[in-house]
């Protein structure tokens, strides 16, 4: 391969300086890591071994070595690809998934990779088209359906989206992300106590997931029950930010008194002066001698 060819590869924007710099990507792995005997092959087991185990620098890595030697080799611009959604790269991670659909249209992967990046491009109607188009090639795609249930959801189709999560957490149960939109969109429809039950479900899948935290506080605030609203964010957020969140919703929900008590929980628990709490507080009050 032509050295200039090469070089477009190792160059990817924006690649190396986020997965951590270019001098430091795959900095464990030593000359027989980077140069296995197994070659293309070996090189792309490697890569998918890293991305299972949460290292996309390594992964990313080994990519580009295959790119390097062969630009058409489609598993690897798919992997790079979905390097480049998990880095917020949406843009490249567009282009480098059309052009494995150039060299391969018929392939799933890479058409429900694009239809994610142009979702987080806000492209809803090329996401769509690409999304739907996958499920209908693989129905086994919970990625797919996972994406076409926010766009619905941008779109305040809520029943539609919740088919789609539903549809994704058929394939995939216990799917924390699925889960997480499933329960928000409830939110959205104020099926409030459907939306904790769902929201539950996801923390037991992934305690450590803040915003399902976040989602499940603001079920149970809906509901009224504010100190187990304010308990369960708190993890998630500061005490000054899940206080004035559940004030918030209490604000909202007519409960004049109690957001006003969660405003002053927020103004006392924040380290400054707390503008948003206060601009709050002084709006319930108002609304309180209405």
């Amino acid at each position: 391969m032509p050295d200039h060819h090469r070089c477009r590869w190792l160059l990817l924007p924006a690649l190396l300086l986020l997965l951590s710099g270019c001098a430091t990507v795959g900095p464990d792995l030593n000359d027989e890591a980077r140069h296995p005997a197994g070659g293309t092959r070996e090189l792309l087991q490697r890569a998918q071994w890293a991305m299972e185990h949460g290292e996309p620098a390594q992964a990313a890595f080994f990519y580009q070595e295959v790119l390097a030697e062969d630009e058409m080799n489609v598993d690897a611009l798919v992997g790079m690809g979905r390097v480049m959604l998990r880095h917020g790269e949406a843009a490249t991670a567009e282009k480098l998934f059309d052009r494995a659909l150039g060299l391969e249209p018929e392939r799933i992967e890479p058409l429900e990779g694009r239809g994610i990046a142009r979702l987080q491009l806000m492209q809803l109607e090329a996401a769509r088209a690409d999304l739907e188009a996958a499920v209908a090639g693989d129905p086994r795609r919970w990625e797919a359906f996972n994406g076409l249930g926010v766009i619905a959801d941008l779109n305040g189709d809520y029943r539609q989206a919740q088919d789609h999560y539903r549809q994704a957490l058929a394939i995939l149960p216990g799917y924390p992300k699925a889960l997480n939109n499933l329960g928000y969109s409830l939110l959205m429809s104020r099926e409030y106590r459907e939306a904790e039950q769902v929201l539950r479900r996801g923390l037991q899948a992934a305690p450590e997931h803040a915003r399902l935290r976040v989602n499940l506080g603001l079920a149970l605030a809906w509901q009224g029950r504010y100190e187990p609203a304010y308990e369960v964010m708190v993890p998630a957020l500061d005490a000054a930010r899940a206080a004035n969140n559940v004030g918030y919703i209490a604000m909202l929900a007519g409960a004049y008194q109690p957001a006003i008590t969660y405003f002053d929980r927020a103004i006392a628990a924040h380290p400054r002066y707390y503008a948003t709490a206060y601009a709050n507080k002084l709006r319930a009050q108002r609304l309180a001698t209405k």
